[in-house]
């Protein structure tokens, strides 16, 4: 009591206040479900430290207000409040997450968080959706289907009117008990669409297809949410016979009759979430390679059951409930309880079959929505690890699970291909890191001989700017000719401006010319040159020009007559003339008049032969381009691709220095191409700068070293977050001894959460190592504590050693059992009566406790 947040105390005092009236009360009615705000205030102060205002219950956890942050409460008359029944805001904030175990106080004795959760999931929910004047439970004979089956199941039938007419009325009577059955299968498929928003079929075959003479062993309802109603995975209510006798099943199926193999990896995402994690008995069922196998109940854990499935031994898995005859007998008793078991059976598969369909769709929304992320958690999570399935998921068009799905090294490797290919940028923050790196600078340079060197400042694109750049290339073909990825832009003076022999020459034989045939024929840092200006001109034209950059041709100050791709390497024209020096250039366009001051910002072009035009933007080439191609052979494609920005450690740099003025630019809706569309002038280079709309980044934040809460606001407005918090259960394969590992870690997460907080917890990846290692070791776990984990708390708790050892459960072991251990200090050290406050005990840390398995044990026993 008292540990809870103030939402969810809200939500909890409100739940519990319905759950003591509910079960009070000799016939319970959804009126009797409201209640006084102040009622359910006081009750929430009680669960809350913090304080609870009637603000937060009329406003922020109530649905019906229009500045709702949860979807809590409803309003009543006289600001009374009730509590959301299941599925009434299609689960969306409607109950807060819970550790299921713990225990509250209520007027009829300690109750589980999960008890009051499945009240509210079911008798609560059934108060107001039977009072809508749709089907109530008691309306429901489960029991008579298991009956029909019983009867009827796998018996002989012929059609009434073909058959002997000593066997027509049996016949007859065997459709009507069929068709009942049925009714009654529908009725139960229909508390499950009012509850949790699915949809069922409208098949009702009860006689084998292939035969037709024989009634079926079971009765079938698929149910599934419309929007994926052609996805072949559905949660399924049976009533079946197995080794003769009738049970229900209600599981998280496969229909195989259309499905594909991508159908079977999708369905098998069912894997990805531990059956240890289900709020119900749940289990697997396969039906191995062969049909003829029949259905297999697996007793294995969920790691063993997904590599079976990765390795072929089965085909295909199913997770289920029954509900025996047996099971009606001991727990369930009548319909009633049938109908309950059935609901919080379906509520529990629900997660396993949002991991098929509805998990892919968050992601996908998100992306759609925005396309700026970060992935956020404690340490040693997985976030670093997790943007490589994230980036190569967007570049290939690919959902997150359908990456996932996949061994990493596979996908690490299309990683790395994507990046040798500019598809994909990574980059670290951190606390020197500036605009001058991710946008643009003025970098030094030094040029020249080691004799001579002199220094030359450059403006140059940072990191983001160029990879912007490259993801809203346009590809220009003509023949065999591309421009390249990140193309330089050159102007050229060919002989000077206007028309001449020269340039006459360069457009007909695809090619540019210039001269300084006085001088080397191999241009290099040793080369005589008379001034400055000409050895940069030289340089420029021999080591600096690029395969796949851009060439305007100077007509005039105000005008460019040409545009080409430069082909080939600089070479020397024996052809006795005064321009000797070439390139082999494609020209895309000549002999025209484009204007070019205004995209060149105001700038005139001046006479000097060859030099940048770093003020000019890309896209307004790509537009003159694309302008020109219009009935020439110049193909010009649309750059379709995706491109992905991941930065790292994103909440450890300056993001106001880092960022600037482009803070606004990333937004989605501020993206170029979208109707909101921004660009701003560049302070240096004073080129227009807008972020393509096919950019995607993705950023890391270790919540332990910085909380969202803390984060620059504009930032943080401007990104979707995606916890990442500790899995515990993606260790349950690991075996040391006796040691469980999934428990020990979850109890020490517990401890910390309480201590300190959730965003300092401890990430499954540290204990990944011992994960790959065959048969591991004591010795291995030692490792990791001494050198990763111990040092960890060191830093959370300030080397506060009593705090570490109440997380490590030190404070109630033997000593030869403490990783930390402490003893008292002998005052007698100190001479005299030394005036300060002396620590009444001293703590050091016990190596060989790391090496005994007991040690490990008593931490969560």
């Amino acid at each position: 009591m008292g540990t809870y947040r103030v939402p969810d105390s809200v939500w909890l005092a409100t739940a519990m206040m319905a759950y003591e009236v509910f079960h009070n009360s000799i016939n319970p009615s959804s009126n009797m479900m409201y209640f006084k705000q102040g009622d359910i205030q006081r009750k929430a102060q009680e669960l809350c430290k913090q304080n609870v205002d009637n603000a937060r219950i009329s406003q922020w956890c109530n649905a019906d207000h229009a500045n709702n942050t949860y979807n809590y409460l409803r309003t009543g008359e006289s600001s009374s409040r009730r509590l959301s029944f299941r599925g009434e805001f299609d689960g969306h904030k409607e109950v807060p997450e819970l550790n299921p175990e713990d225990e509250v106080h209520t007027t009829l004795g300690p109750k589980t968080i999960k008890e009051i959760k499945e009240f509210i999931a079911n008798e609560y929910t059934l108060l107001f959706t039977n009072d809508n004047g749709q089907i109530s439970t008691e309306d429901i004979k489960c029991i008579s289907i298991l009956d029909y089956l019983d009867k009827y199941g796998g018996q002989p039938y012929e059609k009434p009117e073909k058959a002997d007419p000593s066997m027509k009325s049996y016949y007859l009577e065997t459709g009507d008990a069929a068709r009942c059955a049925l009714d009654e299968l529908e009725k139960m498929a229909q508390l499950c669409e009012r509850q949790f928003g699915l949809k069922m079929d409208s098949s009702r075959k009860w006689v084998e297809a292939k035969i037709n003479s024989e009634v079926r062993k079971y009765l079938w309802k698929q149910l599934k949410f419309e929007k994926y109603k052609k996805c072949p995975t559905s949660i399924s209510l049976f009533a079946e016979i197995i080794e003769g006798k009738a049970r229900f099943k209600f599981s998280v199926e496969l229909s195989e009759r259309l499905s594909k193999k991508e159908d079977y990896t999708r369905h098998h995402r069912i894997l990805n979430k531990d059956i240890l994690e289900s709020t119900d008995e749940l289990f697997y069922i396969s039906n191995g390679n062969n049909p003829e196998d029949g259905m297999i109940e697996l007793n294995f854990p969920t790691r063993e059951v997904k590599k079976r499935v990765e390795d072929g031994v089965y085909k295909k898995i199913q997770i289920a409930r029954v509900i025996t005859r047996q099971d009606i007998i001991n727990k369930f008793k009548d319909n009633k309880g049938i109908i309950k078991g059935m609901l919080t059976a379906v509520e529990s598969l629900l997660p396993y079959y949002k991991l098929v369909i509805s998990e892919e769709e968050g992601i996908l929304n998100m992306f759609n929505d925005n396309k700026n992320i970060i992935l956020y958690g404690p340490p040693g999570t997985g976030k670093t690890y997790n943007t490589v399935n994230y980036a190569v998921a967007i570049v290939e068009n690919k959902t997150f699970n359908e990456v996932k799905d996949e061994k990493y090294i596979s996908v690490y490797k299309r990683y790395k291909e994507y990046k040798e290919e500019g598809k994909i940028e990574f980059t670290t923050f951190h606390q020197s890191y500036g605009y001058e790196e991710f946008i643009e600078g003025i970098k030094p340079k030094l040029v020249g001989d080691e004799s001579a060197e002199e220094l030359e400042y450059k403006i140059e694109p940072g990191i983001f700017k160029q990879f912007c750049d490259n993801a809203k290339n346009i590809k220009i073909k003509n023949g065999d000719i591309e421009v390249s990825a990140n193309p330089t832009l050159w102007k050229v003076s060919l002989k000077g401006s206007g028309s001449n022999e020269i340039k006459d020459d360069c457009f007909k034989n695809n090619r540019i010319r210039i001269g300084w045939a006085n001088r080397d024929k191999e241009i290099t840092d040793e080369s005589e040159f008379s001034t400055k200006k000409e050895k940069r001109i030289l340089l420029d034209f021999h080591e600096e020009m690029k395969i796949g950059d851009i060439v305007l041709s100077l007509y005039d100050r105000e005008n460019i007559d040409g545009i080409g791709v430069i082909t080939g390497d600089a070479k020397w024209l024996d052809d006795g003339g005064h321009y000797p020096r070439s390139r082999d250039v494609q020209w895309l366009v000549t002999g025209i008049r484009e204007y070019i001051v205004k995209i060149n910002q105001g700038t005139t072009l001046t006479s000097s032969t060859v030099y940048r035009l770093n003020k000019i933007d890309r896209e307004a080439i790509n537009k003159m381009i694309e302008k020109y191609s219009i009935n020439k052979e110049i193909l010009v494609e649309e750059n379709n691709s995706n491109y992905v920005f991941v930065i790292d450690e994103i909440n450890r740099g300056n993001i106001s220095k880092i960022f600037g003025e482009l803070i606004t630019l990333i937004e989605t809706t501020k993206r170029l191409g979208k109707v909101e569309e921004t660009t701003v002038k560049l302070p240096y280079s004073k080129t227009p700068f807008g972020v393509p709309s096919n950019v995607y980044i993705i950023g890391t934040m270790n919540s332990a070293d910085r909380s969202i809460a803390l984060m620059d606001t504009a930032l943080r407005r401007r990104f979707s977050f995606v916890e990442m918090m500790p899995h515990e259960e993606s260790l349950s394969g690991i075996k040391i001894g006796n040691i469980d590992i999934v428990k020990m870690l979850k109890t020490i997460n517990s401890r910390i959460e309480v201590l300190f907080d959730r965003e300092h917890t401890i990430g499954h990846a540290y204990f990944k190592p011992i994960s790959s290692i065959n048969n591991p070791t004591i010795d291995d776990l030692a490792n990791i504590f001494i050198n990763s984990i111990i040092p960890l708390m060191q830093e959370y708790f300030y080397e506060d050693y009593s705090r570490i050892q109440y997380v490590l459960g030190d404070n109630a072991k033997k000593d030869d059992l403490k990783f930390i251990k402490d003893e008292q200090i002998n005052k007698k050290l100190f001479k005299g009566n030394p005036d300060i406050e002396l620590p009444d005990r001293k703590y050091s840390i016990q190596t060989n406790a790391f090496y005994n398995e007991e040690s490990y044990i008593q931490i969560y026993e």
